[in-house]
């Protein structure tokens, strides 16, 4: 192993690396009593002491839960955008700054899901200060720049207001892989194919090397403009929106959304239509329950008439300071209007006839200031309701609670389960659902992902979805 392999193993805790140690090798010797007189009693017993305080080390940190406390953690759909992400942590950044750099190399790697012309929504919350998060949205038609695509007109006014390292050390990390290349996940070969977007990357398979380098040099120019002059590409015309988040209380929980014509005070009102069930664990009767209740609210708030599910990634940021970042991205369908500009990247669709149903969430107790607190992004309120009571309810730990199997609700009250993620639905569950209503589609892959940090005391944990292909990163 090589030196810098050793620093990373040593600075970044991921979930597929458990933290472990190696083995000591010892020798017993049999000592009479005049051997463990005076000094040398004295140096055999520091010796075992030493040797019992290693053992115990070692123990708790091959089976403890990242015993080691990480500082920070950053979820996405890609191995390289989170480490991307913790290593912004590592210098020094914020979780601003982190979920910034995050984003720019999804717009790289997940051409499918996001880019640089896509739209996108922001949470960002101070735990120690308490106060409701900030919400930053440049997902309306309003928020468009013939200079500037819009994810970078988002996220260099996300910089303005709340970043606290350079622009240009942001974007920096995602030029080198445009330039250099990345694997192709088995997500983005699915997309090509499902989208029919040979035309865009060719014919793409799980493994090859993707080499972008005319989003390369775009991104090096976005990189190198002025703090000054970036800023000025915003205008009262495409100003994003910011304003605060709404909440309401869902299990002894603060669940906060973004508020105005967004999807998120639909997830409220189903959320305590739940809450009345008085569920005490999830099961098959639950997600009955579940389900009833979450076609009641769009069939009332006519959801899918007025919202529309693109695609989404997103990502979950939490540092050292108890600053929580959650931010979803995404376009109005796989590859969007599948129109490859001369600067590399892929247009969204313009004049989008309905809203998007992507909701970014921050939960918190609301009893206990060190209770549980989880950042995680939803594509819908079936999604985003099931993830929240998996988590809530189930008490299940992060990964459990986004691996759980998941139901979708499609147009025309159609009930969708998924094909290929596994674990599935018992037998039980497609029963009912096929006496209750009817046999439920299976839906192919790839489907949406939610990538998930949670924090409870001090004690942080993180999951990339493994329906999304990611994985977190911690430090």
């Amino acid at each position: 192993m090589t030196n810098s392999e050793n620093r990373t193993v040593e600075e970044t805790t991921r979930e597929d690396i458990p933290l472990k140690t190696g083995t000591k090798q010892s020798k017993w010797y049999n000592c009479n009593e005049d051997c463990m007189g005076g000094s040398k009693f004295i140096n055999v017993a520091f010796g075992v002491l030493t040797i019992i305080v290693t053992i115990a080390l070692i123990v708790q940190i091959y089976y403890g839960d990242y015993q080691v406390v990480p500082h920070g953690s950053v979820a996405t759909d890609s191995l390289e955008c989170s480490r991307v992400g913790t290593q912004i942590l590592k210098q020094g950044g914020k979780a601003v700054d982190a979920a910034i750099a995050s984003a720019f190399c999804l717009a790289v790697v997940a051409p499918h899901l996001t880019g640089l012309d896509a739209e996108g929504q922001v949470l960002i919350y101070s735990h120690r200060t308490r106060i409701s998060p900030d919400l930053v949205d440049f997902s309306g038609s309003n928020v468009i720049s013939d200079r500037m695509p819009r994810l970078v007109l988002g996220l260099a006014y996300i910089h303005q207001q709340y970043a606290t390292m350079p622009w240009k050390s942001l974007v920096e990390p995602s030029i080198g892989i445009a330039r250099n290349g990345y694997v192709v996940s088995k997500m983005l070969s699915q997309a090509i194919n499902r989208a029919h977007a040979q035309d865009l990357y060719g014919r793409q398979e799980p493994g090859q090397l993707l080499q972008h380098e005319t989003l390369a040099n775009t991104l090096e120019k976005i990189g190198n403009i002025p703090e000054k002059e970036l800023y000025s590409y915003i205008d009262s015309s495409n100003h994003p929106v910011q304003s605060q988040a709404v909440s309401s209380s869902f299990y002894n929980y603060d669940v906060f959304v973004p508020s105005l014509d967004t999807i998120g005070p639909v997830l409220l009102v189903n959320l305590r239509e739940i809450e009345e069930f008085n569920f005490t664990e999830v099961n098959t009767a639950t997600t009955k329950r579940m389900i009833e209740t979450t076609l009641r609210a769009y069939e009332e708030f006519n959801v899918t008439a007025r919202f529309h599910e693109g695609t989404s990634t997103n990502i979950a940021v939490m540092d050292l300071d108890d600053d929580y970042v959650s931010f979803v991205t995404g376009m109005y369908d796989l590859f969007g209007s599948r129109e490859l500009t001369i600067h590399g990247y892929v247009l969204d669709v313009k004049n989008k006839p309905k809203s998007c149903s992507r909701i970014p969430l921050i939960l918190t107790d609301n009893k206990f200031i060190c209770g549980k607190r989880l950042v995680f992004g939803a594509n819908g309120v079936a999604q985003a309701s099931q993830l929240v009571v998996n988590l809530i309810i189930g008490a299940k730990n992060a990964t459990d609670g986004v691996e759980f199997p998941r139901f979708y609700l499609l147009d025309n009250a159609t009930i969708a389960v998924e094909a290929a993620h596994s674990p599935k639905f018992q037998l039980e569950l497609l029963e009912y659902l096929k006496a209750a209503h009817r046999e439920p589609v299976l839906m192919p892959e790839p489907y949406y992902s939610s990538n998930a940090v949670e924090k409870l005391k001090d004690e942080l944990s993180s999951h990339s979805d493994s329906r999304g292909g990611g994985i977190a990163s911690r430090f």
